[in-house]
């Protein structure tokens, strides 16, 4: 365990009084939603989470790993609690239970600019040209049924890279023809070198939906879990301003990650 874990924090949930301290899954490196300056968390899901857990009633500690399959893992064996800005599927609800959505998560296919995707292809609703090509994706994230169909047909299409810096360092280098990169961190990652210079966000969303909290079976009461839910309905607006502010801030450039 120790040699695994990268990083423990007690976040601001040391000054507040509560009954019951979870355990959170964060992002050291995952700008402009998790990512770590000093021993402190911050970020849109960061302030999101803390917005919710604060209404709930409930403390926090955070917890990094290297990899989102390796979070399940750990979540699966009970040292993690809650994994934040997860997407609902048949096979995680079989070991987790989930919160009703906070935000929509898009995925938007990145290139070289020097490989330009065709205006009509990519107002097309199917992703079938890229069966043609070589993508960078995240390990353990959901892309969409079209996509997954893509990777079914043509499994070498498709290179699973955890970290999205290097997915982007690999269409730098044109090892892969595109990268699908959630719209937020793809649109941090361009305005900054090296990849400002190179790398272009297509028009074409390879998919979008909701996400969720996953919460650990057994780990809240019927009470909690309604209390947790009702504290993300009632602050919504609160939640979709933050995501706004954030939205502003990438656009302007001026959201900067110190180490």
């Amino acid at each position: 365990m120790f040699a695994s874990l990268l990083f423990i924090v007690s976040g601001s949930a040391v000054a507040q009084t509560c009954t019951q301290t979870v355990t959170v899954s964060a992002n050291d490196n995952w700008p402009p939603y998790s990512f770590r300056s000093g021993e402190q968390y911050h970020g849109l899901d960061i302030e999101i989470l803390e917005l919710v857990l604060k209404n709930a009633d409930l403390c926090w500690r955070y917890v990094s790993f290297p990899s989102s399959s390796r979070t399940f893992e750990e979540f699966k064996k009970g040292k993690v609690d809650i994994i934040f800005a997860a997407s609902f599927t048949q096979e995680r609800r079989r070991f987790s239970e989930f919160s009703v959505p906070y935000r929509d998560e898009v995925m938007q296919l990145f290139r070289h600019e020097s490989n330009p995707l065709n205006p009509l292809r990519a107002l097309t609703p199917t992703l079938s040209f890229l069966s043609k090509s070589i993508v960078a994706v995240n390990r353990g994230s959901v892309y969409g049924e079209a996509f997954s169909r893509i990777m079914q047909q043509c499994p070498d299409c498709v290179v699973d890279i955890n970290l999205a810096t290097e997915r982007f360092d690999l269409l730098v280098k044109k090892r892969v023809d595109y990268a699908v990169e959630d719209l937020f961190t793809g649109i941090y990652l361009i305005n900054r070198d090296p990849y400002k210079a190179h790398i272009r966000a297509s028009r074409l969303t390879v998919h979008k939906n909701p996400v969720h909290y996953m919460i650990r079976p057994g780990l809240l009461s019927e009470k909690r879990l309604q209390q947790f839910n009702l504290a993300i309905i009632r602050n919504q607006a609160a939640i979709d301003a933050l995501i706004d502010q954030h939205f502003q801030r990438l656009l302007s450039g001026s959201l900067q990650v110190k180490p």
